[in-house]
Protein backbone atom coordinates (compact mmCIF):
# COMPACT_ATOMS: atom_id res chain seq x y z
CA UNK A 1 0.00 0.00 0.00
CA UNK A 2 1.49 3.58 -1.12
CA UNK A 3 1.88 6.07 1.64
CA UNK A 4 3.86 8.59 -0.31
CA UNK A 5 3.79 9.07 -4.09
CA UNK A 6 6.67 10.80 -5.20
CA UNK A 7 6.75 13.47 -8.57
CA UNK A 8 10.17 13.52 -10.29
CA UNK A 9 11.45 17.21 -10.40
CA UNK A 10 13.16 18.96 -13.21
CA UNK A 11 16.17 19.10 -11.06
CA UNK A 12 17.73 18.22 -7.39
CA UNK A 13 16.18 21.15 -5.21
CA UNK A 14 12.77 20.57 -3.98
CA UNK A 15 12.12 24.07 -5.06
CA UNK A 16 12.82 23.12 -8.92
CA UNK A 17 9.05 22.37 -10.84
CA UNK A 18 7.60 19.27 -11.16
CA UNK A 19 8.65 16.57 -14.27
CA UNK A 20 5.45 16.25 -16.13
CA UNK A 21 6.90 14.24 -18.48
CA UNK A 22 7.58 11.76 -15.86
CA UNK A 23 5.02 9.88 -13.97
CA UNK A 24 4.92 9.73 -10.24
CA UNK A 25 6.04 7.18 -7.95
CA UNK A 26 5.80 5.46 -5.05
CA UNK A 27 8.37 6.72 -2.51
CA UNK A 28 7.03 4.99 0.81
CA UNK A 29 4.70 2.09 1.17
CA UNK A 30 3.97 -0.66 3.50
CA UNK A 31 2.65 -4.39 2.79
CA UNK A 32 2.44 -7.73 4.64
CA UNK A 33 5.13 -10.69 3.97
CA UNK A 34 4.14 -14.25 4.66
CA UNK A 35 7.18 -15.92 5.64
CA UNK A 36 8.24 -19.49 4.05
CA UNK A 37 6.73 -20.70 7.87
CA UNK A 38 3.44 -18.82 7.45
CA UNK A 39 4.48 -16.35 9.79
CA UNK A 40 3.46 -12.82 8.79
CA UNK A 41 5.60 -9.99 9.15
CA UNK A 42 4.72 -6.35 8.93
CA UNK A 43 7.38 -4.61 5.88
CA UNK A 44 7.82 -0.76 5.48
CA UNK A 45 10.03 0.74 3.20
CA UNK A 46 10.67 3.94 1.58
CA UNK A 47 13.45 5.76 -0.77
CA UNK A 48 13.60 8.68 1.10
CA UNK A 49 16.18 8.50 3.99
CA UNK A 50 19.42 10.78 2.49
CA UNK A 51 20.85 13.06 5.55
CA UNK A 52 19.55 16.05 4.13
CA UNK A 53 15.85 14.16 3.54
CA UNK A 54 15.83 13.26 7.35
CA UNK A 55 15.61 17.58 7.91
CA UNK A 56 12.24 16.88 6.86
CA UNK A 57 10.10 16.56 10.44
CA UNK A 58 7.53 14.94 8.57
CA UNK A 59 9.64 12.20 7.04
CA UNK A 60 11.23 11.46 10.80
CA UNK A 61 7.64 11.35 11.90
CA UNK A 62 6.65 8.71 8.58
CA UNK A 63 9.82 6.90 9.73
CA UNK A 64 9.02 6.79 13.41
CA UNK A 65 5.81 6.09 12.96
CA UNK A 66 6.51 3.45 10.93
CA UNK A 67 8.37 1.43 13.25
CA UNK A 68 6.07 1.63 15.91
CA UNK A 69 3.44 0.00 13.14
CA UNK A 70 6.11 -2.39 12.24
CA UNK A 71 6.63 -3.76 15.70
CA UNK A 72 2.47 -4.07 16.51
CA UNK A 73 2.55 -0.80 18.84
CA UNK A 74 -0.06 1.30 16.80
CA UNK A 75 -1.36 2.37 20.41
CA UNK A 76 2.15 4.46 21.09
CA UNK A 77 1.44 6.50 17.59
CA UNK A 78 0.44 10.23 18.38
CA UNK A 79 0.37 13.06 16.46
CA UNK A 80 2.13 15.15 19.35
CA UNK A 81 4.94 13.10 19.48
CA UNK A 82 7.91 14.86 19.60
CA UNK A 83 10.19 14.20 16.45
CA UNK A 84 13.13 16.93 17.22
CA UNK A 85 16.35 16.68 17.53
CA UNK A 86 18.46 15.40 20.08
CA UNK A 87 21.04 16.97 19.32
CA UNK A 88 22.86 19.55 16.21
CA UNK A 89 22.12 17.92 13.08
CA UNK A 90 24.14 19.67 10.26
CA UNK A 91 24.18 17.10 7.10
CA UNK A 92 26.34 18.27 4.86
CA UNK A 93 25.48 18.29 0.86
CA UNK A 94 25.79 14.88 -1.12
CA UNK A 95 28.39 14.21 -3.77
CA UNK A 96 31.94 12.72 -4.25
CA UNK A 97 34.24 15.49 -3.98
CA UNK A 98 35.45 14.78 -0.77
CA UNK A 99 37.90 16.94 -0.49
CA UNK A 100 35.62 19.84 -1.00
CA UNK A 101 33.40 18.79 1.74
CA UNK A 102 35.99 17.71 4.45
CA UNK A 103 35.15 14.29 4.03
CA UNK A 104 37.48 10.93 4.48
CA UNK A 105 35.45 7.90 2.96
CA UNK A 106 36.61 5.20 5.75
CA UNK A 107 35.78 1.36 5.25
CA UNK A 108 33.13 -0.31 7.62
CA UNK A 109 35.98 -1.82 9.46
CA UNK A 110 37.52 0.79 10.53
CA UNK A 111 34.60 1.37 12.75
CA UNK A 112 35.32 -1.95 14.44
Amino acid sequence: TTLVWGQPLTGLSPEDKPNLKKEALPVAWFKTWSTSMENKARVFNTTMGSARDLQSAGLRRLIINASYWGMGLEDKITSDRSVAYTSKYEPRPSGFNYEKLGVRPQLPSDFR
